[in-house]
């Protein structure tokens, strides 16, 4: 009885750690997109003299700057030999398939587009649908609360898969586990 509840406790305090690995990996990659893709884009608008004063403006700057840049980073990361973003690296962390196998280029799109919606919809809702900078309407509080909400939900089903699945990966069919060599084709 003593071993089974010991064990217990190593499988909660391993699956807490691999949820804390997970966001951990995911707040470095972003951390890196905005070092990176920031100053980038503010030099850019800089350069071609196009400083974003409306709503839809900013909008597009952010597609620009901060979302095309984070959809190729997470694609070609989630795509390459290794399944590895930075972040996941520096935390020995790998995406995979539910085969064990790398990630074709469908399922690479697919769990960036899925995983990415929540901060497209509330790039959309805050900037694009916004008339006024500084007064939120109905219609984009709506959309703000979708868009966090499924970031609520994605940590929800994380926490629940014990950290090895987040909403993008039970749609495509993938997961992330500790980086080892399981498959030499990887």
């Amino acid at each position: 009885m003593a071993s089974k509840r010991s064990g217990y406790k190593r499988f909660q305090k391993n699956s807490l750690t691999m949820v804390a690995r997970r966001a951990g990996a995911f707040l470095l990659d972003i951390l890196l997109i905005f070092a990176v893709a920031g100053p980038c884009g503010f030099i850019i608008q800089r350069l071609l003299n196009d400083p974003a004063q409306t709503g839809v403006g900013i909008w597009v700057a952010a597609l620009w700057n901060f979302s095309l840049p984070a959809w190729l980073y997470f694609f070609l990361s989630d795509r390459s030999k290794t399944g590895r973003t930075i972040g996941k690296r520096v935390l020995k962390l790998q995406v995979i398939s539910q085969r064990k196998e790398r990630l074709g280029w469908d399922l690479a799109l697919g769990r960036t587009a899925i995983k990415l919606l929540p901060w497209e919809i509330v790039h959309f809702s805050a900037f694009a649908l916004s008339k006024d900078p500084g007064q939120f309407t109905p219609t984009q509080t709506i959309g703000l609360s979708i868009g966090n909400g499924l970031v609520f939900i994605y940590f929800i089903i994380t926490v629940w898969t014990f950290g090895r699945r987040s909403a993008h990966d039970l749609l495509m069919k993938t997961e992330v586990c500790l980086y080892e060599r399981i498959n030499p084709n990887i």
